[in-house]
């Protein structure tokens, strides 16, 4: 079926051009819409960038609401991005780690902007020692490092502990416009919808999410073994495939045709097919805690609100 154009990008946009106001306890001055581009590595797996503005010098990043912080090769960064001299470093779930220095850079995000906003200076990468074949093994570059992206923008609302480098930097936006914000990943027409007005946000069903935790939920799997893991959910579009990790049994092979999947989040809950004859990949094994990423495919189907200030997400059928 071809993509219906999504009324919630058209409803933004449109409060945007007429300056409609914010929602209750939201800046004033009406939504900011960031367009998101689909890009395809090298191994076919569509992606979502995004233009940022690092000091002098626009870069096209992945769009990461798994992770959290602006993590750019060094050579990206504009002439104002002054270095700290503290050593930053990075890690993800592929085994990917990096090397760099903490700077701060003016930086722009569509019509937003801020000062001063940390982020890492990626210097060199590697592999953990625990996962040898990250996709820096034998001198490789990762996609998101100089194959396909220089650098990740990581939007989750989940921040490194302990004050390390990096926080999402949307939150210190100027006049407060990233501290709320919807993700459209519909591939349709993609978008980052800061400073969302009320009659975007009144169309989700809102979850508490404490500050620096995911929210808990379950999926459910009509007719197979694991039926059912319960933990923390995280809606990742950094991660193409649903990749559930059970402290029980996880499961051998492909899910039959068209499984049903439900996955519930408070009082939301919504059914995909996955297996084969469908675009779904489910990924079910075993592990020391339970947890369950959404990754991009199955966003096409919902969007996701963040509402940073007041601790919560919301969740929308598209």
């Amino acid at each position: 079926m071809r993509p219906q154009r999504s009324t919630l990008i058209t409803a933004a946009l449109v409060a945007l051009m007429f300056g409609a106001a914010g929602a209750p306890g939201s800046p004033a001055g009406g939504p900011v819409v960031v367009p998101l581009y689909v890009e395809h590595g090298p191994h076919g797996d569509p992606r979502l960038g995004i233009d940022v503005a690092i000091g002098e010098r626009t870069a096209r990043v992945l769009l990461d609401s798994g992770s959290a912080g602006l993590r750019v090769l060094a050579s990206q960064a504009g002439a104002s991005t002054r270095r700290t001299g503290r050593a930053a470093a990075g890690r993800y779930g592929s085994g990917l780690a990096l090397h760099g220095e903490e700077a701060t850079t003016p930086l722009a995000i569509g019509a937003a902007h801020g000062d001063a906003i940390p982020i890492e200076l990626v210097d060199s990468f590697d592999c953990l020692p625990e996962q040898p074949n990250c996709p820096a093994a034998n001198g490789g570059t990762p996609e998101m490092f100089g194959v396909l992206f220089p650098g990740i923008l990581g939007v989750s609302a989940i921040d490194p502990a302990g004050g390390r480098c990096c926080a999402n930097p949307l939150p210190a936006l100027a006049g407060g416009v990233g501290r709320s914000y919807v993700l459209h990943a519909n591939f349709a027409n993609p978008a980052l919808i800061l400073n969302p007005d009320a009659a975007t946000t009144g169309a989700f069903t809102m979850v508490d999410a404490a500050r620096g935790t995911s929210p808990r939920g379950c999926i459910h799997i009509t007719g197979a073994e694991p039926s059912e893991v319960c933990g923390e959910v995280l809606f990742d579009t950094g991660t193409p495939p649903c990749v559930v990790t059970t402290t029980g049994v996880g499961h051998e092979g492909a899910f039959p045709p068209r499984t049903p999947l439900t996955i519930s989040v408070g009082a939301w809950s919504h059914t995909f097919a996955v297996g084969p004859g469908t675009p779904l990949r489910l990924n079910v094994r075993r592990g020391g805690v339970n947890r369950i990423v959404v990754g991009l495919a199955m966003l096409q189907d919902f969007d996701v609100y963040y509402d940073i200030a007041g601790s919560r997400i919301g969740l929308s059928p598209r």
